[in-house]
This record gives C-alpha cells, sequence and structure tokens, in this order.
C-alpha cells in the first residue's frame, strides 16, 4: 500500500494491517483471513478505494488465496 499511496501521491495519516487467522479443524481443513486496514482519516473515497484495492491485489493476497499444491519427495 506504501508504495502505491508513494506513487499515486496520496498520504495517508496511516497505513496499518492487522490480519486474524481462524481455522476450523474439520475434513478438509479451512482457513479464514480477516484483514483489518487502517488507513487513518482524511482520505477521500477514492483515495481509499485505491489503497483497500491495492491490499486486496498485493503479493501476499495472491498466494494466500490461490490454489496450494504440496509435493513431498523423499531423496
Amino acid at each position: 500500500m506504501a508504495a502505491v499511496a508513494a506513487h499515486k501521491g496520496i498520504e495517508p495519516q496511516a497505513l496499518s494491517v492487522r490480519i486474524d487467522r481462524q481455522t476450523v479443524e474439520k475434513t478438509p481443513w479451512q482457513t479464514a483471513f480477516v484483514i483489518e486496514l487502517d488507513l487513518g482519516q482524511g482520505l477521500s473515497r477514492r483515495e481509499q478505494a485505491i489503497l483497500f484495492n491495492s491490499a486486496r491485489n498485493c503479493e501476499v493476497h495472491k498466494l494466500l488465496a490461490g490454489q496450494m499444491t504440496f509435493d513431498y519427495r523423499l531423496l
């Protein structure tokens, strides 16, 4: 978000992210992530949307949202 804010000339009063993980142990296991973004005050709706979308499309989100596979190999 910081890189996008700098590139777009947006000056947020705050930039923090809190992530809570909730796992339900059943078959199959389910994991949910609750992400809270603090952008501070004073941003327009457009600026908030730009930063919100940058968080939703970041590389970490892509890793966690994509399908994961595991390939174990014993050497």
